[in-house]
């Protein structure tokens, strides 16, 4: 079998926790390609990376690293010579790190997308380098129909850490007068989270935000569509704190009337995870805190361009939405369905690159056989192993 590595977007935190461990697990049992530019605004690969795999004799690599070498970032200058070179290749499988969507379609064979799988509120029994593959990027809550035996049995296997889970966390948040007090907020007016996403010149990601708003535009739609019916509470993705300038934003947005920032740990757990559980609704668009508000049964709006599953019901009007939140009336996503979701995306989908059972052959399994019954006893067991601090909740 012959696999390429596609990696356009890779950063060096990526290689070295994701993508090294797949290539050295693959690379023993398949003929395995690398192709990504060369290094640029945090991403591509690198001496570093390169040096890292020197041990690899067998891994052939492809750096690009002409003047237009950037643009694989985005739309690549070169397309179609690009897509010939792929297709010279003939792959059996393509894994992809990239933010441009369309160009891969074009690949040969199949193709799949690494993204991040961490999951909050299971983030607590979950690495930090776990990934899935995808072939429907920021598809929120996709899952296959499955038959009804393996849906019971799933659903069986799961309760357990479904019903730790909400313990744990009903414990750690504490009551909504405890959190709001803490905040000084008025525990009877309603309220809205925006979490933010990561804005730093190598989340390539936000190109496909609509419109290409920036955070600020974001926070002020919300903030203008709030005013006088609700309080918007605004919480940070933690790598802008470590990664990006934010005193002009934050001055921006302490200025804002009916807009809390909150910045600080609340009670020891996370602004966006305490509040989640306590708040009236979710203003999202490519976040992965839609599984906080799924989880919590929040009700929440997604502005994106991408799909979400019927059951999470994200999709409407922003301003019809927050009429709806002030009034009690936003529908939420469907508690079955969620609780479904998560353990089908836990057991099924999510795994660690560096994980000790981890064999080449499984790799390649789990791009070419999305849904395998078979992998569930052990991820369910592996949640039950790896959460300590849900046990005490229970």
């Amino acid at each position: 079998m012959r696999i390429l590595f596609y990696l356009p977007v890779v950063t060096p935190w990526w290689f070295e926790h994701i993508v090294e461990p797949l290539l050295r697990r693959v690379a023993s049992v398949a003929e395995v390609h690398v192709l990504a530019p060369a290094p640029w605004r945090n991403t591509g690969l690198g001496e570093d990376e390169l040096r890292r795999c020197t041990d690899l004799p067998s891994v052939q690599w492809a750096i690009v690293d002409g003047e237009d070498h950037p643009t694989l970032r985005t739309v690549p200058a070169d397309r179609d010579g690009l897509i010939a070179y792929v297709r010279g290749l003939a792959p059996d499988l393509v894994l992809c790190r990239t933010a441009d969507f369309d160009t891969p379609r074009a690949f040969p064979g199949v193709v799949r997308y690494i993204m991040e799988a961490v999951t909050t509120p299971f983030d607590l029994v979950s690495a930090a380098n776990t990934v899935h593959f995808t072939d429907s990027p920021f598809v929120n809550g996709a899952m296959p129909e499955l038959a009804p035996g393996d849906a019971a049995r799933l659903e069986a296997l799961f309760a357990p850490a479904w019903a730790d889970m909400q313990a744990y966390w009903q414990a750690a948040c504490l009551d909504r007068v405890d959190v709001y007090r803490t905040l000084g907020l008025h525990e009877g007016r309603p309220t809205l989270l925006l979490p933010l996403e990561y804005e730093h010149e190598e989340n390539f990601y936000l190109q496909h935000r609509p419109g290409g708003a920036s955070n600020r535009d974001l926070v002020a739609q919300a903030a203008a569509a709030v005013k006088g019916r609700a309080t918007l509470l605004v919480t940070d993705h933690p790598l802008n704190a470590l990664h990006v300038e934010r005193d002009a934003f934050l001055d921006y947005v302490l200025a804002l009337d009916d807009v809390v920032y909150v910045e600080d740990p609340i009670f020891d757990v996370s602004p966006t995870t305490a509040l989640a559980r306590h708040v009236d609704g979710v203003l999202l668009h490519d976040s992965k805190s839609f599984a906080l508000a799924a989880a919590f049964g929040r009700p929440m709006l997604r502005h994106s361009r991408f799909a979400s599953a019927d059951w999470l019901r994200d999709r409407g009007d922003l301003a019809a939405f927050v009429k709806a939140v002030a009034t009690g009336k936003a529908a939420r996503a469907e508690d079955a369905a969620a609780r479904r979701w998560f353990a089908y995306h836990l057991a099924n989908e999510a795994f660690y690159p560096t994980d000790p059972a981890l064999t080449g052959a499984t790799v390649i399994d789990r791009a070419l056989r999305p849904v395998d019954p078979g992998r569930w006893d052990a991820a369910i067991a592996r949640i039950n192993v790896r959460n300590p601090a849900l046990e005490v909740a229970a």
